[in-house]
Parts: structure tokens; sequence; C-alpha cells
């Protein structure tokens, strides 16, 4: 989500036109957003209150171009389920294959670490947030 938003700040920002985005999770559980998340979305000027959960299906691959994955075990779900391979995030915007972590990911016992997630979310949307340059200049190499 977080991703979805930022792109398309980026792209409203940048003037560029042509593109399409949306985000799906792999098991969209109804939740209110992270308090931090938002608080720090907003800060960057990018309204998340029109997001929407929607699940993973086998239209986004019949729709779309691109797919990404910010995390390996998201990667392996849409392998399992839908027998794609689809790149990560990271891979995108620098070459790496490495996870964008959620807080249970990051740290399996979060709740116990309440100022710690709060930084760790705050500087996961910044890192998002700052990858889109390089994200959009390189996505057309991972287009299906």
């Amino acid at each position: 989500m977080v991703a979805e938003l930022c792109l398309r700040d980026y792209l409203k920002k940048e003037n560029i036109l042509g593109i399409e985005v949306a985000s799906a999770g792999t098991g969209a559980i109804k939740q209110q957003m992270d308090a931090t998340v938002r608080n720090t979305l907003l800060s960057l000027r990018i309204d998340p209150s029109k997001h929407k959960q929607t699940i993973l299906s086998e239209k986004h691959f019949e729709e779309c171009d691109l797919i990404v994955a910010m995390h390996k075990n998201h990667q392996d779900f849409i392998r399992e389920h839908f027998e794609k391979e689809v790149p990560l995030f990271d891979e995108i915007c620098y070459g790496k294959k490495t996870s964008v972590l959620d807080n249970n990911e990051l740290m399996p016992n979060w709740q116990d670490h309440l100022d710690e997630i709060r930084r760790y979310s705050m500087y996961t949307v910044q890192f998002i947030h700052r990858s889109m340059p390089n994200f959009v200049k390189n996505m057309n190499n991972f287009v299906f």
C-alpha cells in the first residue's frame, strides 16, 4: 500500500502520465492503517485515506504489466498460488534481492518493542518514498 501511494505521488509530481498503479496484498485483512505509517505518509504530503485493501488475484496477472513483491515470502506466495515469478521492490530499485520487512517479520514480538517498531515503520515509509526515482527508472526492465 505504501509503495502504491508513494509511486502515485512520484508520478504526479514528475508529471509522468500513462502509468496506472494499484496494490494488492497476499492477504487483505480488514484493519486500521497503522498510525505511524499514516502519519509518516501525511508528513510526506501523501493522503492515504482513500486506500482500499485488495487481495491479489489471477485478474491482476492478466491486467498488469508488472507485479512487484515487497518480501521474499510474497514471492513464494505468488509462485505457490499463481505459478508466476515476480521481482522484489529492492531488486527493481537497487538490484538487490532483499525484502522490505513488515513489523512482524522484522521482530516477531514487535508488540513488546513499540518505540523501535515506530522508528522502523517511519524509516520504511521514507525508504520506499525516496526509492521511487530508482523504481521508475528501472521498472521497464522488469515488465512481463
